[in-house]
């Protein structure tokens, strides 16, 4: 857990700005055959193809990067999150949840500060 943690705080040290994205794929098709020999029916079968597994119509899911994605007739569709700016004196921190809370560059246990417009930093 402390590994995965100082993994995370590295990563959010050093990527100061986040982009979201957006991509899509043609929904694809299978034929299959039913029924015994000589009385098979034929059935094409759609899905969506995502990292090399068939994903069934309708179904949706989020990914490890925190993208949400899912599978429809019009095929797979998958989307990040937003746009993060996060200021020098901070780190962005993402949980399993894929929420995110932005910490004190020297201190992750503590919320980033933003000062006043009278206040330096």
């Amino acid at each position: 857990m402390k590994c995965f943690i100082a993994l995370v705080l590295f990563m959010c040290a050093t990527w100061r700005l986040t982009e979201g994205a957006a991509y899509s794929s043609e929904l694809k098709s299978e034929t299959k055959m039913y029924g015994p020999t000589g009385k098979a029916r034929v059935v094409d079968v759609p899905y969506c193809e995502w990292e090399g597994i068939k994903m069934m119509i309708g179904s949706g899911w989020r990914t490890v990067g925190c993208e949400e994605c899912s599978c429809s007739n019009d095929g797979l569709f998958c989307a990040s999150p937003g746009l993060y700016t996060v200021p020098d004196h901070c780190l962005m921190l993402v949980n399993e949840n894929c929420e995110t809370e932005m910490v004190d560059s020297n201190d992750p246990l503590k919320p980033c500060t933003f000062p006043g417009p009278d206040e330096e930093q």
